[in-house]
This record gives structure tokens, sequence and C-alpha cells, in this order.
């Protein structure tokens, strides 16, 4: 569950934006990273208070994209990510987790790859990559779907929305442990296990044990980081507790003005009001200040020490001469996450959690930041994960290298679904499915790249979102969203996120014609795709809500 960024590294390989794959040493590398709800201002680089070296070394060395757009929700977007089909299409419209049961059997909903699409990993294959994960994956846990049938050489992963960052334990009282598995097989975590350090080392022991190292490689490095239960090394945590105890209200003035010093929003637009339900900072006790001020400097903390270990990979590429003929990519699946666990913080704290962090640390804390600071990390834009604002949508991404202008912003429209066509047309792949597959939504970036004035997207070429009951569809400068509860009110809205794109003026009215258009466009793409309307009592955290109090209730039901 759970920003999404990119980072693509074409370090210095001759004519690398132009590659062709055959399996021998001049294919190009590449590095997928993921992050878990992280939103597009998290970074340093993008103006965030989390110290990312590392990451902000790529970036600075290419082009940084300020509008790309994911699912609202985690397993969607990795489906799309994967697949670069829409989630409804590639079996994971939506997470099992948050559906009641009666909608588990519909089409397109069963919460898993299905066999109409195929992965980066197994196209990739078709030119003898070798192909390695490790981490979340979140896209089934069976023999026909866990990474080893689908393309992945080597993996170790668990299966579902959430853990642990130091045990093998779960984050739900219906969740309450989790499965891993190395290459296929149930495994056991180390005792000195940290979801960051660990996927990093187990990354670094792949490529230690391979044997064909003539081949190229695509790992697929997918981080907790900065999932529920949010938890890091005190180490990373402590220089962060004064940033964060001014509040969320000056900390989303501070990130919207930040947005317009570095030209991801025009400077004269406005910020969208604070979403209905969400208090004011200053209406909170001390107490509670302190305890929030923890929560935001525990997540920093967790970007930091992700980036840290994400630099021990790349110092290992660079010492083995693997660097120079690597792509690096690195995406947020959605925007941070304003969820309100306090619910389920008894249940944590009599199964092995804490609520601690001054006397225990990190280590078993639990940790959530609530949707006021996620509305606060959002900034610029409304809502955050679940929902389709631009909050819960745009996420960073960053292509790096070769010869691409240094430090250069892009703010053209893309989505999750463009990151797969875009790698196969690096690499020389056809851009189209194989036959016999669901078609490719996405489209490559490739051409943008090499020359900005060819739009990824024209005019009249729209893109839907469906998930956890909200939508969105775009076309051109225009957007129309739908939200449902507790942030919605169940009705069509309409942008243009051109001039707009804190999404605070609905012009539907003013422009009937365009919104009547965008609105048959969507129903269009909804039926296509197979998308079941949700009831307006529907609710993503309701549902996991109710799911958790029941189990507290009966936990051995």
């Amino acid at each position: 569950m759970k920003f999404l960024l990119i980072i693509i590294l074409l370090s210095g390989f001759a004519s690398s934006l132009n590659a062709q794959v055959d399996g021998n040493n001049d294919s190009p590398n590449i590095v997928l990273i993921l992050v878990d709800d992280m939103g597009l201002m998290d970074l340093g680089v993008y103006g965030g208070e989390a110290q990312t070296p590392n990451i902000d070394s790529l970036a600075q060395k290419g082009v940084m994209f300020t509008n790309l757009h994911a699912s609202p929700v985690c397993a969607p977007s990795r489906a799309m990510l994967m697949t670069g089909s829409d989630s409804h299409i590639a079996g994971v419209a939506n997470l099992p987790e948050m559906l009641p049961k009666k909608y588990l059997e519909a089409e397109g909903y069963e919460g898993v790859l299905n066999d109409n699409v195929q992965t980066i990993a197994t196209r990739l294959k078709e030119h003898n990559y070798n192909t390695y994960i490790a981490g979340k994956w979140h896209l089934g846990h069976d023999e026909n779907t866990l990474p080893n049938a689908r393309g992945f050489d080597r993996s170790i992963i668990f299966g579902g929305s959430g853990a642990d960052n130091y045990s093998e334990g779960g984050y739900l009282p219906f969740k309450p442990e989790v499965k891993w598995f190395a290459d296929g097989k149930e495994t056991s975590l180390p005792d000195d296990f940290y979801s960051s350090e660990f996927y990093i080392d187990q990354m670094i022991s792949f490529h230690n044990d391979e044997q064909n190292l003539s081949n190229p490689f695509f790992a697929f490095l997918s981080f907790q980081a900065v999932h529920a239960p949010i938890q890091a090394p005190k180490e990373f945590v402590e220089k962060y507790r004064a940033i964060y105890s001014k509040g969320w209200d000056v900390l989303r003035q501070e990130r919207f003005e930040k947005s317009k010093e570095m030209g991801i929003i025009p400077d004269n637009v406005q910020m969208n009001p604070t979403l209905n339900g969400i208090g004011k900072w200053e209406d909170l006790s001390a107490e509670e200040k302190d305890a929030y001020a923890i929560e935001m400097a525990m997540l920093a903390g967790m970007i930091e020490a992700m980036d840290f270990h994400i630099g021990r990979y790349i110092e290992y590429l660079n010492e083995k001469g693997l660097t120079e003929n690597t792509i690096f990519i690195v995406t947020s699946d959605n925007g941070p996450d304003g969820g309100d666990y306090s619910g389920i913080i008894g249940w944590a704290n009599r199964h092995g959690y804490h609520h601690d962090y001054k006397e225990k640390g990190g280590e078993g804390y639990y940790g959530h930041i609530g949707p006021g600071y996620a509305s606060a990390i959002a900034a610029p834009f409304s809502h955050f994960k679940y929902f389709t604002g631009e909050g819960g949508l745009r996420v960073p991404l960053i292509i790096s290298g070769g010869d691409l202008p240094l430090g250069k912003k892009d703010n053209e429209l893309c989505f999750i679904t463009d990151i797969a066509p875009t790698i196969y047309d690096i690499v020389g792949l056809s851009t189209s499915a194989n036959e016999g597959y669901a078609s490719i939504a996405g489209k490559s970036m490739l051409p943008h790249i090499k020359d900005n004035k060819h739009p990824i997207y024209k005019q009249d070429e729209g893109v839907g979102i469906e998930a956890a009951g909200c939508s969105a569809y775009f076309l051109g400068d225009y957007k129309i969203v739908y939200n449902n509860n507790p942030y919605g009110n169940h009705q069509w809205r309409m942008y243009n996120l051109k001039v707009d794109p804190c999404e605070t003026k609905d012009i539907s009215v003013e422009n009937p014609l365009m919104f009547q258009t965008l609105l048959s466009k969507y129903e269009i793409f909804a039926k296509d795709v197979g998308v079941v309307s949700m009831p307006k009592s529907y609710s993503a955290q309701k549902e996991v809500g109710k799911k958790s109090k029941r189990a507290i209730l009966n936990p051995f039901k």
C-alpha cells in the first residue's frame, strides 16, 4: 500500500538511448528501484527534508520529471509498472485487502497478475537478461504468480502489502504474519534483518552468485520504505525531529512555496484548501505535537536509510565496473499514506510493536504519519494515497546520464504505464505486447527524452485511472477527478492542470462541452478495462478498518 520515483541513470555508455540488446556486454543493465508511499517532494533533490545524497547525485546528472502519475494505491501501480498494461487488464484493479469479499471474484479484481500480461523480466529474458528481485512484490504468492514464475531468475520477496522492517511480523490485525519466499520457496529472515539493508545485501549476493556474467542484468529493488509501519534506525532519525516540530500547517506552506521556486508549479497558482476533517496543528496538545514530530522524523530517517543503502549498491556496481553500462530507474507507487492507524496501535503493542521512540528507538516502532502530515507532504497538491487528487497520484521521475542535459526539469505529462515500454525502447525491444497478450497501454518516453518538442501524449490522447473507488481521466491540459469517502464528495470535477495543478477551481460548469467529452471518454475507458463501480458507502480505508476490527474481535476466525 503505499511515493513512486523513477531515476534512470544512463551513465556514459555510447549511444545508450538506442542500444540494441543481443545478450552481449554492450546491452544495458537495468536497475529498477521502487519506493513505497513516497510523494513527489520527499527526496532532497525535489525539495524534501530528508537527506538523499546518492539519489540526488543521480538526479543532478539528467532530467527530473515532475508530472508522472501512478495509481492512488500500491498493487495496481506495481502491476502497471511491471507490465505497461492497465491494472484492471493485468488482474490487479484494487488491493484484496481493500475489497469487500463479494468483489474479489470480479474479473480483473483477483489481486494477482493474470496470464494476459508479461512482466518486464519476462520480456527481457527474450534477450538473455539475468533477472533479480528483492523486496515487496504484492502481485501474487503462489506457484503461478511468484516472481520466479514471472520471469525472475533470483528472488527474495514477500507477497503482501506491508510488513515489519525488523522481523517477519505483519502490520495489520487481519495480516499478523508475513510469508517470505526465496526463489519461489518459503524462507525465513535473519535475526539482524532491516529491510532496506537486507534487500541490498541480497541483490549484491545475486550478482556474486551469477555464473552468466556476460549477460546483461535487470535488478528490481522494491523497498518497504516508507510504507507503514514507518521504522528506521535511530541514527537516521534524530536530526529531523526539530524540523517537523513546526507542524503540518507550516510544512504544507513551506513545500508549496518551494514547489514554486523549483518550477514544479507556476508562480501565480494558489494552494488548495485543507481537506475537510484535517485539524489544525495549533489545536494539538504539546504531547501530541511531539508524537507527530517523531512520526515524521522517522519517515525522513527511513528515506535517508534507504538512500544510504542504495549508495552501497551503486558503490558495489562501480567497483565491478558495471555502472557505465547501467540504467537506474527509481519510482514510487503512489503519494503519501494518510491512513489513520491509531485504532490498531493497541493491537500492535500486544503483538511485538511499541510506540515509545524515546526509550526503545526505531526497532519495532509502529510509525504512521496520519492525514495531517500526509496532506502536508503531498503539497502543493490535493489529497494523498487512496485518492485521485494530484497528491495521491503524482510521484517523482528522474532520467539521468548519457548525453542528456544536466539538472533539467521536465513537466511533461506521463504515467507509470510508460516505464515498461520506455525500457523496451531503450534496449531495442518492441514497445507493443507480444502476440497473444493484452495490449500495452503506456507509451515510450524515449522520443520525448531525445527531443522535448515531441510530446509523450498528444492533445487528443487521453488516459484513465481507477482504483479504490476513485477515478480520474487526463486529456491534454484537462483532468476530471472523482473521489469517495472520507475526503471526497462523490462528484466529478474538472481542472486545467496547466494553470491550476493544485486543483483549486472546478471549471466543469463553465466548460460543459469539455467536461462531457472527458466524462464520455472515461466511461469508454471504464467499459474497455472492466471497471466495477463501488457503492457510495465504500471507502478503502474504512474497509481495512472493518477487517482489522473483525480480526481483533475474532483473532482465530
